[in-house]
């Protein structure tokens, strides 16, 4: 069981490495294409990257859904709510990059 949950964390934080550092670079330029979209393509492509991080957010939802389900033969385990609440808030932010899009892509028409 020990193993399992050693696998679990070690796989939660090598996945969340590589994006952290990502982060900063892709907020960076998104901050400019926010600020630059004038056409109508600069909106499409908007709508493009907001449904792309909508997709990594339900990815994220899944990958913690899946890490709960690893804590759920012990009982009263606090990881398994923990890792449903993550999941939860994965599922909103991805909503709120699903609503982003759509806004994005009316602009872009």
């Amino acid at each position: 069981m020990m193993t399992r949950i050693a696998a679990a964390l070690l796989f939660g934080a090598l996945a969340l490495s590589p994006g952290l550092s990502l982060a900063a670079d892709d907020s960076s330029s998104l901050e400019t294409a926010i600020q630059n979209a004038k056409t109508p393509a600069d909106h499409a492509a908007l709508a493009q990257d907001y449904k792309a991080k909508a997709e990594e957010a339900r990815a994220m939802a899944t990958r913690h859904k899946g890490m709960g389900s690893m804590y759920q033969p012990q009982k009263n385990s606090a990881a398994a709510g923990h890792c449903q609440n993550i999941a939860t808030k994965y599922m909103g932010i991805a909503e709120d990059y699903d609503a982003l899009a759509k806004e994005e892509a009316a602009k872009a028409k």
